[in-house]
């Protein structure tokens, strides 16, 4: 047994009294961006989430939709721009000074690309926007009704001047309440709520006979009166950021990287598992369910009766040199023994 870990701990020894080798790197770009848990590394732009939220006129005016594919059209954002402000700025003389003065903000629309999925759901939210704020897309059912809108009618009956257009829909209150942008990154969130934001433009994309697989996408350009921004944890506080994690759209699955999932894992996840299925028969805690558990346990003695002298003293020794990174301040690095010829 002692012939096992001659070399590992030799190359313990020569690790420590030599943290770089012969051949090491500088590690000053991982010092800021890999140490702590990436708590410095840039954001990733594909994790996000958006959330619409409606007025309860626009609720009662469309239920259907409202309560089916409300959070759907949060999913089906292709992109979008994050809020942006400008701040107006003069310069003033002060006898021989010139000052720099604030005197206004301005909120900088954002657009919002979203895919034309099959069922047409954005299509349906970007009509039910165009019916509700304007009179013009209501007349569809009636024949007539384009002839007898869009001709002068000042002179004529009655019932011709009775089919308005523009905006005479006596719309008192706003077809969205907030639009809510999220930006995810390790287990917490950052929200920027948009306040009273309504559409100054909106398409839906193009027809074009000679493409082959692009797609297709509608997109809106909003305007807004002010930003609140949020941060926390992921589910800290109930349903945050809100929206998020339906398990409507979401694989909810375990990993295969997990004993609940069936994967080969780790020593330092045997040892884990174990320890969640002790609390687990204490406690009731640490698994989903009781078959959950059962799943975990019986995965648990699998992984034990396959593990190998070679994977203990790989994992063992991936555990120590773990622990002497930490204890260098994650200055150990490089290739141990290795000569320039």
């Amino acid at each position: 047994m002692s012939g096992l870990f001659n070399g590992f701990f030799d190359n313990l020894l020569s690790g420590t009294l030599n943290p770089k080798g012969n051949l090491g790197d500088a590690r000053h770009a991982s010092r800021t961006f890999v140490k702590n848990s990436f708590r410095l590394a840039p954001k990733v732009k594909f994790l996000y989430h958006v959330n619409f939220s409606f007025s309860e006129a626009m609720r009662q005016t469309l239920p259907t939709w409202e309560q089916k594919h409300k959070l759907e059209a949060g999913l089906l954002v292709k992109d979008s721009t994050l809020p942006s402000f400008t701040a107006n700025v003069e310069s003033k003389k002060k006898y021989n000074r010139t000052k720099n003065i604030q005197t206004g903000l301005t909120y900088n629309p954002i657009t919002i690309n979203f895919h034309d999925d099959n069922l047409g759901i954005i299509t349906g939210m970007l009509e039910a926007y165009y019916r509700y704020n304007f009179l013009d897309g209501n007349y569809g059912e009636d024949p007539g009704a384009y002839a007898k809108t869009y001709r002068d009618s000042t002179y004529l009956n009655e019932k011709r001047n009775s089919y308005q257009y523009g905006l005479h829909n006596k719309i008192t209150f706003p077809f969205f309440n907030n639009i809510k942008l999220s930006q995810l990154t390790r287990h917490t969130f950052t929200t920027y709520t948009l306040v009273n934001p309504l559409i100054t433009d909106w398409n839906h994309g193009s027809i074009d006979n000679s493409s082959g697989s692009d797609t297709n996408s509608n997109s809106m350009t909003i305007a807004y009166e002010a930003v609140h921004i949020d941060r926390g944890g992921v589910g800290d506080r109930g349903e945050a950021p809100t929206g998020f994690g339906d398990l409507s759209h979401y694989d909810a699955t375990p990993s295969p990287n997990t004993l609940v999932g069936g994967g080969s894992v780790s020593l330092g996840a045997l040892l884990t598992g174990a320890v969640d299925l002790f609390d687990y028969s204490r406690t009731g805690s640490g698994f989903s369910s009781p078959l959950a558990a059962i799943i975990a346990g019986v995965n648990l003695i699998d992984n034990i009766q396959n593990l190998s002298v070679e994977g203990i003293q790989e994992d063992i020794g991936n555990i120590i040199t773990g622990a002497n990174e930490t204890f260098y301040d994650n200055t150990v690095s490089g290739l141990q023994n290795t000569e320039i010829p």
